[in-house]
């Protein structure tokens, strides 16, 4: 959510910054801006400017009305950077903990780096094997794959959590941050042991939005930073990011035989078309098909040196 309202902040400081022509309608300048956009950006930010634009007039009290049609974005179709098993083995092994355990998330059950940041005590289902995303991506609840291989340091991670709860509460500190309709539902929820994070942060800090100091979840930079360095010492050949781990997921979950319905219904997507974006990403393809350069005697290189 957080996310969502920073991002809409971004386009409606943009939209105002724009130079539309003179005398347009509300409507027109806000296709003027999309038109813009078209050029400059992805259809993604574009149907973004839209949804905040949307909501700014009706925050306004001036909804817009019909639009004239404006330019879309030619769609650009990429394949995603992943990385497969025996990377991410490599590299979750030279992560210290609890990146180890972070990283052990995205690539074992498909998540987003907020996602797994932000998971509670109990979300976690370590007899049923699940991992329960609140609020996710789209404000979508779902549920994924927790890895079981994980779940003994994770037991581990929880005892050494209940300490500084325990801690927290001992020192009457104010509770986690919880979505507002929880708050307004349980009052002490940010209080309560299910609600603490399942990576909190070592101390506390000012919570942005209402200036209460409070313990929050690590962060995603100290992430990227551990990271950098992990795939720096595997002398892997890619750029890897948080979200190589959850394209990852995807593609081995494809190569396993699962299905893209089932698939969709993990990654918490929306359109089955952004699901299908995996299909070109399979290991298998390579295995069965041979480039032509392959085939013996087609050419003998000289030594080098």
């Amino acid at each position: 959510m957080r996310r969502t309202q920073k991002c809409y902040l971004g386009h409606v400081e943009r939209f105002f910054k724009f130079k539309s022509p003179t005398g347009l309608t509300a409507e027109e300048k806000v296709v003027a801006y999309l038109g813009w956009l078209a050029d400059e950006r992805s259809a993604v930010m574009q149907k973004q400017a839209l949804n905040a634009l949307v909501a700014l007039y009706r925050a306004l009290d001036r909804p817009l009305g019909d639009m004239p049609d404006w330019v879309s974005p030619v769609i650009k179709h990429r394949v995603p950077v992943w990385v497969c098993r025996e990377e991410a083995v490599r590299i979750i092994e030279l992560l210290p903990p609890p990146w180890n355990e972070i990283a052990s998330l995205l690539y074992g059950g498909g998540l987003r780096i907020s996602e797994a940041l932000s998971l509670r005590s109990k979300d976690l289902d370590s007899h049923a094997g699940t991992i329960t995303v609140r609020a996710g991506k789209g404000d979508k609840d779902r549920v994924t794959l927790l890895p079981k291989f994980i779940v003994p340091a994770l037991a581990a991670r929880y005892k050494l959590n209940r300490t500084i709860w325990e801690e927290d509460r001992a020192a009457g500190l104010p509770g986690v941050e919880v979505p507002d309709s929880v708050g307004r539902k349980i009052p002490q929820a940010g209080t309560q042991w299910p609600w603490f994070w399942v990576f909190p942060a070592a101390g506390q800090s000012t919570d942005p939005q209402s200036g209460i100091i409070r313990r929050h979840h690590l962060h995603e930079a100290g992430f990227a930073k551990a990271l950098g360095k992990a795939v720096t010492r595997a002398r892997i050949n890619k750029r890897v990011t948080a979200h190589a781990f959850r394209h990852g997921f995807a593609t081995s979950y494809l190569a396993q035989g699962g299905t893209i319905q089932e698939l969709k219904d993990l990654m918490g997507h929306t359109s089955i078309k952004t699901t299908e974006t995996y299909l070109h990403c399979l290991p298998e393809l390579a295995s069965r098909v041979s480039s032509p350069l392959d085939a013996p005697n087609v050419i003998q290189f000289r030594k080098t040196g």
